[in-house]
């Protein structure tokens, strides 16, 4: 069966509760378009870890039944919206109603090619199978959770580059997302990578 096309945007997360994770909150949030370029309003806003490239990720939400109702469908380009395409995947978002936590399994599929672009136009989307995706063995599994102002992503050491042992109670995140930025402590060995939030 074809995917169908989730409309949702970024301001259901506002009208949640505070307590209780939701799949469809951080789908919410994830979905839209993230930039390292600093704002023209905020020149000097560049985090010190930022890339000698410009990056943007762009991502949007689709139900892909086979793999979960929330799925975000993500890829990172360089030097522009329309740039290079560094990496592309689908994240599949499911919630643990026992922990409250949210696990985020990354799936890789064949036809990249056919779904570059896809966030800003979805019709490629409509076209992806539940057959045409597979998990990426050995991907960063991320457990989220969420924060005052968005959520923050846990990962496992080894599988998540960014990740480290940690023993405390609250760990560091390697992925937080908000109403405004995307922190990336995946990609980096110099630390963090700020995305702030274009739309």
């Amino acid at each position: 069966a074809a995917l169908a096309l989730a409309g949702c945007n970024a301001q259901a997360a506002e009208n949640s509760s505070s307590t209780v994770a939701s799949t469809a909150d951080l789908a919410s949030l994830l979905e839209g378009e993230f930039t390292t370029a600093p704002s023209a309003s905020d020149p000097g806003s560049a985090s010190a870890a930022q890339p000698e490239k410009t990056l943007y990720v762009l991502s949007k939400r689709v139900d892909v039944p086979a793999l979960a109702h929330d799925v975000v469908y993500m890829e990172e380009r360089a030097d522009s919206h329309d740039g290079p395409i560094l990496w592309q995947r689908l994240d599949a978002l499911r919630l643990d109603k026992d922990t409250g936590r949210i696990t985020m399994t990354p799936y890789g599929f064949a036809n990249q090619g056919q779904l570059a672009g896809a966030p800003l136009d979805a019709k490629p989307l409509a076209t992806l199978k539940p057959a045409d995706v597979k998990q990426i063995q050995g991907g960063c599994v991320v457990t989220w959770r969420r924060t005052e102002d968005g959520f923050a992503g846990m990962g496992q050491p080894g599988p998540c580059p960014g990740a480290k042992p940690d023993d405390s109670a609250n760990p560091a995140p390697v992925l937080t997302v908000t109403k405004t930025s995307l922190t990336d402590g995946l990609e980096s060995k110099n630390g963090d990578i700020v995305f702030r939030r274009v739309r």
